[in-house]
């Protein structure tokens, strides 16, 4: 082969090597260039992670770390992470000055993570993951707890001072209203017309100025005992209740009893004869012992005339 056959063929390799460099947009290079360059925790961006405390079974969430640069990591990346108690003292402190309570630390018997070391392949941004698994049963919950892990080492790389820290909190466990969406509501009697018309669906609306009625007119009157039932369509762990009463007449019932069931045909008693102020406006509340139910129904024993109403009826829930 002729020299300068050989010397063409070797400026064309150059140039088809060069040609395909040029090719390759800038983010997607292979570089081991650290400038501009940081690793991170991809859940730390979305702050503090709030874990799931009920219902009360062990349960597991994953998390793992980041690259960002313009272009690719040429190298694998080994990340470290560690548990950061200094975040949870700082972080009590903060609490301590808004006379908040502190937060416990996870329980050493109640938690676990697979693995704190994390390896971001080269040509990739992500790592593998991480488990924690996580216990409630292990924890008091009554109190709210706080885990840290944070970033030491990242191969030389810089760590992203806004993502380097990944808190797990594990809130305690607080009633709320439960979602009364899709519940029915009936009643021993209802007032369906006349100035003040009262279904029994009204006491789920959230609106106090709306009321149950017992039957006045357009029928027998009604008296006593009255009930109220509610299907709440499938079961939910129930803790207490709150009642309010009708706000512009304190002539409602004063006396009444839980019932509670699993299919809405085999009732039992949620507690013992329990009292009722009409005359507070106030929402009255009651507690259960905490347990699992598809419908309640309240029956009103006795009041100050006859007749009875009901302003709103919540169920608590976790």
């Amino acid at each position: 082969m002729k020299k300068h056959s050989i010397y063409y063929i070797i400026v064309f390799s150059f140039l088809a090597i060069v040609g395909c460099k040029e090719d390759t947009p800038p983010y997607e290079q292979l570089t081991d260039s650290k400038e501009g360059a940081n690793v991170f925790i991809a859940k730390a961006k979305t702050g503090e992670q709030m874990l799931t405390m009920f219902p009360i079974e062990e349960r597991a969430v994953n998390f793992g770390v980041g690259f960002g640069a313009v272009g690719l990591p040429a190298s694998d990346i080994a990340v470290t992470l560690t548990k950061d108690n200094h975040v949870l003292d700082s972080l009590n402190n903060i609490r301590v000055l808004n006379n908040e309570e502190p937060y416990l630390p996870f329980p050493d018997a109640g938690y676990s993570i697979d693995k704190l070391s994390l390896v971001i392949p080269s040509g990739t941004i992500s790592s593998d993951l991480a488990n924690l698994t996580y216990d409630p049963s292990q924890f008091d919950t009554e109190k709210d707890h706080l885990l840290a892990l944070t970033i030491s080492d990242a191969s030389g790389y810089d760590i992203s001072p806004s993502a380097k820290t990944l808190i797990f909190i594990a809130p305690k466990l607080e009633a709320r209203p439960a979602n009364t969406d899709g519940w029915v509501a009936t009643a021993s009697t209802e007032q369906l017309s006349g100035e003040n018309t009262g279904l029994a669906s009204a006491v789920l609306d959230g609106d106090l100025n709306t009321i149950w009625h017992s039957r006045y007119a357009g029928g027998p009157v009604s008296s006593y005992p009255h009930w109220l039932s509610f299907d709440m369509q499938e079961a939910i762990y129930v803790t207490k209740i709150e009642m309010a009463p009708r706000q512009n007449n304190s002539r409602g019932f004063t006396k009444f009893i839980l019932e509670g069931s699993l299919d809405g045909a085999e009732w039992f008693p949620l507690g013992g004869e329990r009292s009722f102020d009409p005359g507070n406006t106030a929402y009255q509340s009651y507690d259960i012992e905490p347990q699992m139910l598809k419908n309640i129904r309240i029956t009103m024993l006795e009041g100050l005339q006859g007749l009875t109403f009901l302003s709103e009826f919540v169920v608590y829930t976790y």
